[in-house]
């Protein structure tokens, strides 16, 4: 389980692990595995939050959306221009084979409440019954629906944010590099203002933490490449180790991308994927500010209302949300 955990991240992890299926490798009975620990952590709405369901036309089929809008942001009354509200594009984790609105409903739910800003949650395609680039198509169609039209999702182009956990993260991190690119094409896409990346996998490269923590708590190096093959249909070739739409960190050039908060977690395989993406951005000139998350392990923000460490942590991810979305 990892020496060194504090005594509610101990009995979170242990939660979590009595819902795995160990030896099982049918798909189908790991999603309901983690479905039911999703529901297991699930918590009620916060009071004062407007949720809405929806969809968007994708390239294959519409795309479910959920809408979590607080309240006290909303003027029916007020004219169109003052309906449009700071929105977070979210896409939830899961190795791009797990997961889907219901999976992350209380943590969009929380971080609209708490952000106050508006979160909209994308029902992306999973692996490997739609693999690359399905997810990161339906992705896209998300965004570009919302900055077309953002009078009709209530969104303020001007403070649109883009963001995710894990696998989520990495798919924010690619449209942040697509969009960047049609806007230097001299295209007039709306510019994001920032991006959020929790956890996220970003790179094909070896860095140390794939080793330091191979068998770290609750996700493991061998899950992340189990992950990446479900994902492309096939083991990563060496042209897909290069193509930043499947690894946002080996993109050729990191300027002009929007302001980043990236938190990662101590004992996770993915611990330095954060901090070797920001240096990236920096050096380019883009405004980065990177966490390491100690004592946490991949998934914690399960973990937010158990654990001190974790809800610190959730605190300032919101507090990031606020600051990139102001």
């Amino acid at each position: 389980m990892g020496e060194g955990l504090d005594k509610e991240l101990q009995e979170f992890v242990s939660v979590s692990e009595s819902f795995s299926t160990p030896g099982t490798s049918d798909l189908k009975d790991i999603r309901a595995s983690y479905n039911l620990m999703c529901q297991h952590y699930n918590t009620p709405h916060p009071e004062g939050l407007k949720v809405l369901e929806g969809a968007v036309e994708g390239p294959e089929g519409d795309i479910p959306i959920r809408v979590y809008r607080p309240v006290e942001a909303i003027n029916e009354t007020a004219p169109n221009a003052a309906k449009k509200h700071p929105t977070l594009l979210y896409f939830h984790g899961g190795g791009w084979v797990l997961g889907d609105l219901d999976s992350h409903d209380a943590i969009t739910a929380d971080l609209a409440s708490q952000a106050k800003v508006q979160v909209i949650a994308v029902d992306y395609r999973l692996a490997p019954e739609h693999v690359y680039p399905a997810a990161l198509d339906d992705c896209w169609a998300v965004y570009q629906a919302i900055t077309e039209s953002p009078e009709i999702f209530g969104a303020n182009s001007d403070r649109l944010i883009i963001g995710g956990d894990s696998a989520g993260a990495s798919l924010a991190a690619s449209v942040a590099l697509i969009a960047r690119d049609i806007n230097l094409l001299g295209f007039n896409a709306p510019s994001l203002k920032g991006q959020l990346l929790i956890y996220p996998a970003l790179t094909s490269e070896n860095l140390p933490s794939r080793t330091t923590q191979a068998q770290a708590p609750l996700f493991s190096t061998p899950d992340l490449d189990n992950f990446i093959d479900y994902y492309l249909g096939h083991k990563a070739t060496e042209e897909d180790k290069q193509d930043f739409k499947i690894f946002p960190a080996q993109a050729g050039d990191f300027s002009k991308l929007p302001t980043a908060f990236i938190s990662a977690a101590e004992l996770d395989p993915l611990a330095d994927d954060g901090p070797d993406y920001a240096d990236k951005l920096k050096a380019t000139g883009v405004q980065v500010k990177s966490l390491v998350e100690p004592g946490l392990m991949h998934g914690w923000l399960r973990a937010r209302h158990s654990s001190p460490r974790a809800a610190e942590a959730f605190a300032r991810i919101v507090q990031a949300l606020r600051n990139l979305s102001a």
